[in-house]
């Protein structure tokens, strides 16, 4: 195989070190003579190549000198600024964990609702009049609106006219069967005894039937009449829209002069009491929210305070694209406040932890490992470095949770400064969160803070 040809450049750069290795070698063996051969020395003299060459490595050696230097100088830096960052620790605040009782409790999304019902007419006409007002309290049977009813009252009228004619032709027809019932009678003996013929008793006994033919139709036209004035009687009264419950007056569609009909909707009544919240429970939590359950409600309207209620109904089917089940309740108390369409924060108490190892929920960190893997710990002060101690969390209650794993009761976890730390990380506990002289349990269920 045929050797590759060089380069001029690569001939050019092959040659200058050649050139500084041999000004080199001449050095060294200057160095190396004797002193007292000053003669010879001096005669020896050297030529501008070889002296560019001595500068040439003279800067190389200071080049390495300095480098070096500068090394140790960052070496000496960077120790110096590894003992500051550990002379600076970071300020946390620590609360000691604690055994206690806690009531498990699990808030949920929900809506306060009452029974609404949009009240509509049961009979045509104008609306002549239209009383009540929005945010009014009626009670049931409170007149609501007024259709014009002059056609049904003059209909009324007259119907019971119809009706009085007819009761009097009744009364006159069960007088007249009276007096035709004795001729009968009569005749009947007479016939029996044979004073009578034959073709007067068919007579008196074709009056007879006749009389009480006319009585049963008198009754029946009485009964017809009385139904009439009775379904106009009822159109009349409907004339008058009243509420049907206790309830306060939500909206108002229509005002006086509206043409109206039955199904028309002119207001919306929502019952005040009972008022109910609804709201959806994911399928794992149905065990524990069943009828009967007691709940608290809380809304922005209200501020801080809480109403009880308890769990009326659930219902019998999962929906399939979220698995949770609708569950309803009735609150125990109500306020003027609390209205039906408001939002509800809904607190279920799923169960109860006796002598559990409570901590702030704000001690609680979670932590994602290289391979993506999750997990839930607390940081605990040891000697001044913050440890990661890996827990299982119980149960949560308001601002407390449970939790399980290598944790003392009375040890210190984190509760500020510490979502950023590492495990080993310098830490100065600044204050210790108070601890109770009593277990008793704080508004949220949790006990010892």
């Amino acid at each position: 195989m045929a050797r590759a040809t060089p380069t001029p450049e690569a001939r050019r750069r092959s040659e200058r070190q050649n050139r500084q290795r041999r000004e080199s070698n001449e050095l060294m063996a200057l160095l190396q003579q004797p002193k007292g051969n000053v003669a010879t020395r001096r005669r020896r003299r050297i030529s501008r190549p070889q002296i560019a060459g001595l500068a040439v490595a003279a800067l190389v050696l200071v080049a390495a000198a300095v480098f070096a230097f500068g090394l140790g100088s960052q070496a000496r830096a960077g120790g110096q600024a590894g003992d500051s960052q550990m002379a600076q620790a970071v300020p946390v605040r620590a609360v000691a964990a604690r055994r206690g009782h806690l009531s498990v409790r699990t808030a949920y999304s929900g809506e306060l609702v009452g029974e609404v019902s949009d009240i509509s007419p049961q009979v045509s006409g104008l609306l002549v009049e239209v009383p009540a007002r929005i945010g009014q309290r009626v009670a049931a049977g409170t007149v609501l609106a007024v259709i014009a009813d002059v056609e049904v009252r003059n209909q009324l009228q007259e119907a019971r006219g119809q009706l009085g004619v007819a009761e009097a032709n009744r009364d006159r027809a069960a007088a007249e069967l009276v007096g035709v019932e004795a001729d009968y009678q009569r005749a009947m003996e007479l016939y029996d005894q044979g004073l009578l013929s034959e073709q007067e008793q068919q007579q008196v006994t074709s009056q007879y039937a006749t009389t009480k033919a006319n009585l049963a139709a008198g009754e029946a036209q009485v009964r017809q009449s009385a139904a009439r004035e009775a379904l106009l009687a009822e159109q009349f009264a409907n004339t008058r829209v009243r509420a049907p419950f206790d309830a306060v007056v939500s909206d108002r569609y229509l005002d006086r002069g509206a043409l109206v009909q039955p199904g028309t909707p002119i207001l919306r009544l929502v019952e005040e009491a009972p008022l109910l919240v609804q709201f959806r429970v994911p399928e794992r939590d149905l065990s524990a929210v069943q009828t009967g359950a007691d709940f608290d409600v809380a809304t922005e309207a209200t501020g801080d305070r809480t109403f009880s209620g308890t769990v009326r109904r659930v219902a019998g089917e999962v929906r399939r694209n979220d698995r949770t089940v609708l569950v309803e309740g009735e609150l125990a108390e109500t306020d003027e406040l609390l209205l039906p369409g408001m939002y509800a924060d809904v607190s279920v108490s799923l169960r109860d932890l006796d002598n559990a190892l409570i901590v702030p929920g704000t001690a609680l960190l979670e932590r994602v490992a290289m391979d993506g893997a999750r997990s839930t710990g607390v940081m605990v002060p040891v000697d001044g470095l913050a440890q990661w101690r890996a827990v299982t969390v119980a149960g949560r209650s308001g601002e407390y949770s449970a939790i399980a794993g290598p944790i003392e009761a009375g040890e210190l976890v984190l509760t500020m400064g510490h979502n950023q730390l590492g495990h080993g990380a310098p830490v100065r506990v600044v204050r210790n969160e108070p601890q109770p002289s009593d277990a008793q349990p704080s508004p949220t269920g949790a006990a010892g803070f």
